[in-house]
């Protein structure tokens, strides 16, 4: 019972949890959990306060025998007071937003990658290029360091949501449209490269809490000695594919399907 007990309070898919968003991956994942942070200060005082005057309240107004109900009127003055501080409050608020939201949405300057990522019932695609032949890969993507990586999101059934919370905020999936986002990863700390976890956001299906994805930051070059690896065994399959249909299409065991001269 006590054991039971100690996992209905703490179970262990909570404990990952945190007070605010993760962030450390890349610079617009830092800057969403600064503003996150700022705005979560400000409602814990104005919360604070309201529960203050609450509870003040409660006390020196409960009910006792023989007491008297007081009736009070709030005057014109107290209301436009009341009616500034909240005005000033969430212009504030909008004003800090707007001054973060360039560093959260702007893709910046400097060195750049495309990356295509594809949603599909359950899988996550990265594809390293425009192109037929370009590589691909499933689940985990694979990005250089110190570079800004631009993401195209696209997906060919249902909506998904892209989402790895230390390098950024979701960005959906919509079939039919394209999505971006960025991110930049800073200098990985082991050889084998950084690896940060995440997985689709966005109820797809049934299937759709297996729809994990991550994504695995190289240095600049461990990530082309990567890409060039990926693209040659892409080639040498490719080239194997197109071999062996050959030679079975010789020998009559498929169907020609080559356009007539």
């Amino acid at each position: 019972m006590t054991v039971l007990l100690a996992l209905l309070v703490a179970p262990s898919g909570a404990s990952a949890i945190t007070a605010v968003p993760r962030s450390g991956g890349s610079s617009n994942a830092d800057s969403i959990a600064e503003l996150y942070k700022i705005i979560l200060a400000i409602s814990v005082v104005i919360f604070l306060a309201v529960e203050g005057f609450l509870i003040r309240a409660l006390l020196k107004y409960r009910a006792s025998n023989g007491a008297v109900a007081q009736e009070t009127s709030v005057t014109p003055r107290s209301e436009i007071g009341w009616a500034i501080g909240a005005t000033v409050l969430v212009a504030v608020l909008a004003a800090l937003t707007f001054i973060k939201l360039p560093s959260i949405a702007d893709t910046p300057a400097g060195k750049t990658i495309t990356v295509n990522v594809t949603g599909r019932q359950y899988i996550w695609r990265f594809t390293y290029g425009n192109t037929l032949t370009s590589p691909f890969t499933y689940t985990q993507m694979v990005v250089p360091s110190d570079t800004v990586v631009v993401l195209k999101i696209q997906s060919t059934d249902v909506i998904h949501s892209w989402w790895i919370p230390a390098l950024g905020g979701k960005t959906d999936a919509i079939p039919g449209n394209t999505t971006s986002t960025w991110f930049k990863a800073p200098t990985p700390k082991s050889p084998e490269g950084d690896l940060y976890n995440g997985q689709s956001a966005q109820l797809g299906g049934r299937q759709f809490a297996n729809m994990l994805a991550s994504v695995r930051v190289l240095t600049p070059a461990a990530y082309a000695v990567w890409l060039a690896k990926q693209t040659a065994e892409l080639k040498a399959a490719n080239k194997q594919s197109f071999d062996t249909r050959k030679k079975l299409t010789q020998d009559g065991q498929i169907p020609n399907l080559s356009p007539a001269p």
